[in-house]
C-alpha cells in the first residue's frame, strides 16, 4: 500500500509540475509589456541625452574657438592701439 501512495503522490508532484510549466508560454502578461516599454523608453532616453551631450560638446568647442579668435584679434588691436599711441 505504501508503495502505490508513494507512486500516487510522485504522479500527482509530477503533474503538477507540468502544469505549472506549460503556463510560461509565449504570451505576455501586461507587467512583461509594461517592464519591455520601460526598458524601450529608458534606451529612448538613453540615445537623445547621448545625442543632446554630443550637440552640446560640438557647440561648445564651436563657441570655444571664437572666443579665442575674438581674443586673439582684441589683443592685436590693443597691441596696435598701444603702438599708435606710443609714436611722437
Amino acid at each position: 500500500m505504501n508503495r502505490f501512495l508513494s507512486l500516487g503522490l510522485s504522479l500527482v508532484c509530477t503533474i503538477g509540475l507540468l502544469a505549472s510549466l506549460s503556463g510560461c508560454g509565449e504570451t505576455e502578461g501586461p507587467a512583461e509589456k509594461a517592464g519591455k516599454a520601460v526598458d524601450q523608453a529608458a534606451e529612448n532616453t538613453t540615445e537623445s541625452v547621448d545625442e543632446a551631450m554630443e550637440s552640446s560638446k560640438e557647440t561648445m568647442e564651436n563657441v570655444a574657438k571664437e572666443t579665442g579668435e575674438a581674443l586673439e584679434e582684441a589683443g592685436e588691436k590693443t597691441e596696435s592701439m598701444a603702438e599708435d599711441a606710443t609714436k611722437p
